[in-house]
């Protein structure tokens, strides 16, 4: 049971500002994110800590804690950090990024501050955050339509004070039962799954298992199964892909390992004769469950083993109970197939200081800025194309 805030009750706030602080939020971190408004699965600890561990290992926490003044419990977290980069000309500027992004490309994301508290809490957050470390822009990329953190970054500002473009995240709504959802579908997709499952099933040159991964000791062999699928469909699209380098392997296995044991992992594969013909990573968070990316094996391309396997983790989902299953950023037209809608998350970079102010605003210095900003759509694009290309 929550706390709600008395007319006299002012927050106290800390500044997290390095790795053993931010550890120390650990405990608490979930408990938050399940009594807040914020939903996604990429602000979970899980996910953020094991990022801290790999990929954001040279960026340094600029996370600001507020807590209740009477007992010391925590009302809301603005979960970021600060990014030492260098314009194109060698200009060096910070940037205040979320807990988590970068080359991991997390969606829906926000402050986490306590329901009732957030007429309270949000803007001395996202205030203190913006003071405290000094960026010079804010480049917030997933950041939630409709959040709190979009009423303050984006609402106040005019268009020429900041540069943001939509991000469509396609989600599909679930049905009690899967009849109820396949009678939804268009009749060519339903026609293609069970032609292909039948061809599978006549032709396979082994026996064919279709499982979700619960055991620690499966999810890296799993995790190994999917990177080499997943990167040697990308390459064949000169595409990065999720698995493109040392660092991007190691947080990944981290995270499946963290979100298997906090029970959100859904890592499912369809084996044929022993060996992984597919494998979907799927995240549950609260009643949705998030499609993160997937991989085949060309070998078997005739079989349909992508979409085999889509259909098998939607329908776990709809067993499972939940009410959401999350395509993520990309609206990629198969998505339509699976009977989507289309919401927006943004790509949002504000100026903060006057730096920042010049790389936006400035004749000279707006052009290296466009071709970052093009740089930041193609990575989106990569983003979504490795996470949810899964016409195979």
């Amino acid at each position: 049971m929550s706390l709600r805030p008395a007319p006299a009750m002012i927050p106290y706030l800390e500044h997290i500002e390095d790795d053993e602080a931010l550890a120390a939020l650990g405990p608490e971190w979930d408990r938050l994110l399940a009594g807040s408004a914020a939903a996604s699965p990429f602000l979970t600890w899980a996910w953020v800590s094991a990022w801290k561990e790999t990929l954001g290992r040279e960026r340094p926490p600029a996370v600001v804690a507020a807590r209740h003044p009477a007992d010391g419990s925590l009302l809301g977290l603005a979960p970021f950090a600060l990014e030492e980069r260098r314009a194109p000309g060698g200009l060096p500027y910070r940037a205040l990024v979320f807990l988590g992004s970068g080359p991991a490309c997390p969606d829906h994301l926000d402050l986490m501050v306590l329901r009732g508290w957030e007429g309270v809490v949000a803007a001395p957050l996202w205030g203190a955050a913006l003071r405290r470390r000094r960026p010079d822009l804010a480049d917030l990329d997933g950041l939630s339509a409709g959040s709190l953190l979009e009423a303050l970054a984006l609402r106040r500002r005019s268009d020429r004070s900041r540069h943001a473009e939509p991000v469509p995240c396609p989600y599909l709504p679930l049905p009690p039962t899967w009849e109820e959802y396949e009678a939804g579908l268009g009749r060519n997709l339903r026609q293609n799954l069970r032609r292909y499952a039948r061809r599978l099933e006549e032709e396979a040159p082994g026996p064919i298992t279709r499982r979700l991964v619960v055991s620690p000791d499966e999810v890296d062999r799993t995790l190994d199964d999917l990177g080499r699928l997943h990167q040697q469909v990308r390459r064949a699209r000169g595409q990065a892909g999720a698995f493109r380098s040392p660092a991007m392997v190691a947080f990944h296995h981290l995270a499946a390992r963290r979100l298997l044991e906090a029970g959100r992992l859904r890592l499912h594969r369809l084996d044929v004769g022993g060996k992984a013909a597919a494998v979907i990573y799927c995240i549950r968070q609260g009643d949705v469950v998030s499609f993160y990316t997937t991989g085949y094996d060309p070998a078997f391309a005739r079989f349909g083993p992508g979409r085999d396997l889509m259909a098998h983790a939607i329908g776990a989902a709809i067993a499972e109970g939940a009410a959401e299953f999350d395509f993520l950023r990309g609206d990629e037209g198969y998505k339509d197939q699976w009977g989507t809608r289309v919401r927006h998350d943004w790509r949002a970079i504000l100026p903060i200081g006057p730096r920042g102010r010049l790389l936006l605003g400035g004749r000279r210095l707006l052009r290296p800025v466009r071709r970052a900003s093009a740089a930041l759509r193609s990575r989106n694009h990569q983003g979504s194309s490795r996470r949810t290309s899964a016409a195979g």
